[in-house]
């Protein structure tokens, strides 16, 4: 356990918990497999995989790994997914960061004394931590299309209910059919590979985002609002 007094002048004091430890870092304090606060040794986890860091009086939140995308949410309700290279202040006085590497899903509580300035800065820095075993297998192009459809919400901070299956028949002019049985290959493909956890739609949009098996960028090209049609997976180049 980290502790001590903080000499940051302005800057609120930190306290990290996770799993019944508790950690008040003076100037930073990097979480993952091999870091001070050691999650677990999880093969698919980071060896660093994000970081509490004080810059200029304010405590950020750094996602220093290379593939695994960090979720903080705020006591008040407020969501900010942090890419690889992306950083932000810590959202109001306390909040939860949270993680998923393989189909382990890591919790990370945060308090400040104080809420701080919220603002967004996605100016990437170099990433550490990145040599970890990549996990899940990569979708087929038509799942890619379908997923994105029931993520968009997700992804753009919109969330709700997930649309149905279908709606998703009817944007890509496919049966209702050829959804479900692809949606539940999918499924069954995602528990093959030790995601077990995976059971409804929602649990497996979740996943697949966290993952970053499913991005904004395949939003994107899919254009799902466009009067031409939406974009296929299939047409994009590598």
């Amino acid at each position: 356990m980290t502790d001590g007094s903080i000499d940051n002048g302005a800057a609120p004091d930190l306290t990290v918990r996770f799993l019944g430890e508790v950690y008040r870092p003076i100037r930073e304090l990097v979480f993952g497999r091999d870091a001070e606060l050691a999650l677990d040794d999880n093969s698919y986890l980071h060896r660093q995989a994000g970081r509490f860091r004080l810059r200029d009086g304010t405590w950020w939140l750094e996602n220093v790994g290379g593939r695994l995308r960090l979720t903080m949410v705020g006591a008040e309700g407020s969501v900010i997914d942090l890419q690889p290279g992306s950083s932000s202040p810590l959202l109001g006085s306390s909040g939860e960061v949270s993680l998923t590497a393989g189909p382990t899903r890591y919790e990370i509580e945060y308090q400040l004394e104080r809420t701080q300035v919220r603002w967004q800065d996605t100016t990437p820095f170099p990433a550490t931590g990145a040599d970890t075993i990549t996990f899940g297998p990569l979708l087929t192009p038509r799942e890619v299309d379908f997923v994105v459809v029931m993520a968009q919400g997700r992804l753009t901070g919109r969330l709700g209910p997930l649309p149905t299956h279908g709606e998703i028949a009817e944007i890509w002019g496919v049966s209702h059919k050829t959804v479900d049985n692809t949606l539940q290959r999918l499924r069954s493909k995602l528990r093959g590979q030790n995601a077990t956890f995976v059971q409804s739609s929602e649990t497996m949009v979740e996943y697949l985002v966290t993952q970053g098996l499913v991005t904004l960028a395949d939003l994107e090209w899919a254009r799902l609002d466009s009067p031409e049609g939406p974009r296929p997976a299939a047409t994009r180049l590598p």
